[in-house]
């Protein structure tokens, strides 16, 4: 049975392929998505997020959010590793939708309070939208069968030693989402290393599939990706070259099918303050040897690595089956 999801974003490259997948997935049913600045500043966003709709062959409602985080502050964004447009300056068609008028916390609330069932609900962005809407409402977190959330990173972060950008871009957000009690599952950076990758062999076949338009807009990006992480003097992750490691492409397959990945609970903590680690994920691992340690509060299914088939597969099948 189709899982009905909400999935907000913030519609860069690695957004681009993750909604491409959601939305051509057997498994979800996108009711919405729903926007927040971030890699790049809102009227990107806004144009990027309708291009990849309408290169998916569906039809979705999007609906924008925030343009600032919770505590407005001066940081820069993503546009060095997404391009100034968030989508590499590649030449897709304007698009010919436009947003929805309801405002996305407002849809987010709404939606999520009339489900007959529990929703899904996935951010691969800043989570300014998703700690507005629970501070609007918190009893959607009674409605939340998961939030599935591109967030943080355990070992190596990528915009600090320790903190990795959705969190950083708004960490008060992310603590307000992280302490309350959605039922959550966190992608940080870490599997990236462990096995959640595509090799140039997976984007060939995507490429010889090109006469679907989602395949050949995936394609594209896959590619250009490859070219920025060059000319930037980023080594390939895990050392393969021509490989891709989208973390947003790996959080909605984990929303899809966590099988794939080697799931964790544990207690965590979004540090607001530290001048080196704002917007750190602290995770407590330790252990305790005492069988009668307090119940976590609040625990976050964190995913360290990847079933490298699995999660290929679920990729190729999506798009190309």
């Amino acid at each position: 049975m189709n899982r009905n999801v909400i999935i907000d974003c913030d519609t860069g490259m690695d957004d681009a392929v993750a909604l491409l997948l959601a939305i051509r997935s057997p498994i979800l049913n996108v009711k919405g998505i729903t926007y927040v600045a971030g890699n790049v500043n809102l009227d990107y966003v806004i144009n990027n997020t309708l291009r990849v709709v309408e290169h998916s062959d569906q039809k979705v409602p999007v609906y924008a959010g925030a343009r600032m985080p919770l505590v407005p502050q001066i940081s820069d964004d993503a546009s060095s590793v997404h391009g100034k447009d968030g989508l590499g300056g590649l030449p897709f068609p304007d698009p010919q939708a436009s947003v929805q008028k309801t405002h996305a916390v407002d849809f987010i609330v709404d939606t999520i309070m009339a489900a007959e069932q529990p929703l899904d609900w996935i951010t691969l962005g800043p989570l300014t939208n998703a700690a507005l809407a629970y501070i609007k409402e918190p009893h959607i977190a009674e409605n939340i069968r998961q939030l599935t959330m591109m967030a943080g990173a355990v070992e190596t972060g990528n915009v600090l030693p320790t903190s990795e950008f959705n969190v950083y871009a708004d960490p008060e957000a992310a603590k307000v989402v992280f302490d309350s009690s959605i039922p959550k599952t966190m992608v940080p950076l870490d599997p990236l290393y462990h096995g959640g990758l595509l090799t140039k062999d997976d984007i060939q076949i995507i490429s010889d599939a090109s006469q679907a338009a989602w395949c050949d807009m995936a394609t594209r990006i896959f590619k250009r990706s490859i070219e920025i992480n060059k000319k930037l003097g980023r080594r390939a992750v895990q050392g393969k070259d021509g490989s891709v490691t989208p973390p947003d492409l790996l959080a909605v397959a984990i929303a899809i099918d966590p099988s794939i990945a080697n799931l964790t609970e544990y207690t965590v903590q979004v540090e607001t303050r530290g001048l080196e680690t704002r917007g750190m994920t602290v995770v407590d691992r330790r252990v305790y040897d005492n069988p009668g340690r307090e119940t976590l509060k609040n625990p976050v299914r964190i995913a360290f690595s990847i079933d490298q088939r699995k999660y290929r597969d679920l990729v190729l099948d999506a798009w190309i089956k």
